[in-house]
């Protein structure tokens, strides 16, 4: 069941910071001015054991004013100015942190191994990756990757980062060294084991995906051991798409179409 507009805002309240009766309580005398703590607990679902202390709060957030006295009234002020607040406090934060943390790191290098789940925390730092590259950025990719990350590839061309990719897949928008890797045989273990994604950024860090209908699992490190496969991984497909792309006729006769005939020796994969 699709949420509502209504738990859509609770939901959005609960990521800056509110707490689930804070949000409800808010939404609540937005729509139902000058009440009670009561009459908010009754409407809001807002247990009454609770209520009081939420109220509290919200006044002391400046996103609501109490009057009167026996019963005290409340009503809502504008989440504009909150929302401000709360914006600059976060950029200070943010900022802080950024100019301070290095200061904390006892390590040169990280070694660790970090596992993604879903397409919102994998795409994320997909975007993460490409944003912040400054020298170099290899990616092999397929064509549906490609063009949802395509702005973010070109504004980092534009950038001056030096860009290779291998594609699976055609595209007439090509961004720095485009290889056109060959399909024939790799769609059916695609669609058996998920389309994957290899991006390495400024040499230092790397992602491997593989993305399956309804699942995306994804391992992004600075592993000195990892860094090596992921480059080998794409320097060999590299490798392969300029010699295919050279002697395709050759490659075909003599071990079948993308080399037919060698992989089906091979069990893994």
């Amino acid at each position: 069941m699709r949420e509502n507009k209504e738990q859509k805002i609770i939901k959005e309240l609960l990521r800056i910071g509110f707490n689930k009766y804070e949000a409800k309580a808010y939404v609540t005398l937005l729509r139902n001015p000058n009440v009670t703590a009561y009459e908010i607990s009754k409407i809001s679902g807002v247990p009454q054991s609770k209520i009081y202390e939420t109220m509290k709060k919200l006044v002391n957030r400046g996103l609501s004013i109490a009057k009167g006295k026996k019963p005290v009234k409340y009503t809502a002020l504008s989440i504009e100015e909150y929302l401000d607040r709360y914006k600059n406090d976060l950029d200070e934060s943010i900022k802080y942190i950024k100019d301070n943390f290095k200061e904390l790191e006892v390590q040169p290098t990280i070694e660790h191994m970090w596992h993604f789940k879903g397409k919102h925390q994998i795409h994320s730092k997909i975007k993460d990756m490409i944003n912040k590259a400054k020298e170099s950025l290899y990616l092999e990719l397929w064509t549906d990757e490609y063009n949802k990350f395509f702005d973010e590839i070109l504004e980092a061309n534009e950038r001056g980062v030096y860009i290779v990719i291998v594609l699976y897949g055609k595209t007439d928008k090509e961004i720095g060294k485009v290889y056109y890797h060959e399909l024939n045989g790799i769609k059916e273990s695609a669609e058996k084991h998920g389309r994957w994604l290899n991006i390495i950024s400024d040499e230092k860090e790397c992602l491997f995906s593989i993305m399956k209908p309804g699942e995306i699992n994804g391992i992004w490190t600075q592993n000195k051991a990892f860094m090596i496969l992921a480059e080998s991984f794409i320097s060999h497909d590299i490798y392969i798409a300029e010699i295919y792309k050279k002697f395709k006729k050759e490659l075909d006769e003599t071990f079948g179409p993308n080399m037919k005939k060698i992989r089906e020796n091979i069990h893994i994969g």
